[in-house]
């Protein structure tokens, strides 16, 4: 099996019933709102059926049904990349517990890192399912990095899905054009503040404003 290079520092008795295909679309059931009160106190919108709308496109994917029928729950090493992933029933709890059908439906989560970042499998497209890293503090697509397509193939890198996430988050340094634009932008105002409080006259006022906003349109201009 894909699994069986892989490091281990937790294993559990393997599922031994496999649900259909349906189980991780159905609705909660009052086993569930009872085992896991929580969910009813953070989200008790998700108890009413008639709003509830959860995508049947979610199912267990061959390569987690083999991996949940080794060990239901477990954990795999490799160097800094850390999978401690989920029983089929806490698939479940953390779908709803963490409020998944409220912000992305469409994402199943699987395992956590270690430090608060799941691992995902996003359904939106059942032609290409791709495996996805997302913080549990911030749920949003636009806020998922995919890390990639197969088990196999994210459990082969060495680094931890963090540091996929802070690329993502990584914001470019800023050119010196755009700094010398803020620049301006900054003297702009504080001559602003020095004509209304007297500290300049009118005309030197007039004259230095003009001077900078042609400066900002020929810097503008030369970073198109």
């Amino acid at each position: 099996m894909w699994y069986n290079k892989f490091t281990f520092f937790d294993r559990q008795d393997g599922l031994i019933e496999v649900p259909t295909d349906s189980y991780l679309s159905k609705y909660l059931t009052e086993e569930e709102v009872k085992l896991y009160p929580d969910i009813k106190k953070l989200y008790p919108e998700f108890l009413d059926n008639d709003k509830l709308i959860i995508p049947k496109e979610l199912t267990l994917t061959i390569e987690l049904r083999e991996l949940l029928k080794y060990s239901n729950g477990g954990g795999i090493i490799n160097c800094d990349r850390e999978f401690g992933y989920f029983s089929l029933q806490d698939i479940r709890y953390y779908y709803f517990a963490y409020g998944f059908p409220k912000w992305t439906p469409y994402f199943l989560p699987i395992a956590f890192n270690g430090g608060g970042k799941f691992y995902a499998y996003d359904f939106r497209d059942l032609i290409d399912i791709k495996i996805v890293a997302v913080s549990s503090g911030d749920l949003d697509y636009e806020s998922s990095v995919v890390i990639g397509v197969t088990l196999e193939e994210v459990l082969s890198k060495t680094t931890n899905i963090e540091d996929e996430l802070d690329l993502l988050y990584q914001r470019p340094k800023p050119t010196e054009n755009e700094k010398r634009a803020t620049e301006i932008y900054n003297e702009l105002k504080e001559l602003e503040n020095n004509k209304n409080s007297g500290q300049i006259d009118l005309k030197t006022y007039l004259e230095t404003k003009r001077k900078l906003e042609n400066e900002i349109t020929q810097t503008n201009k030369s970073s198109r």
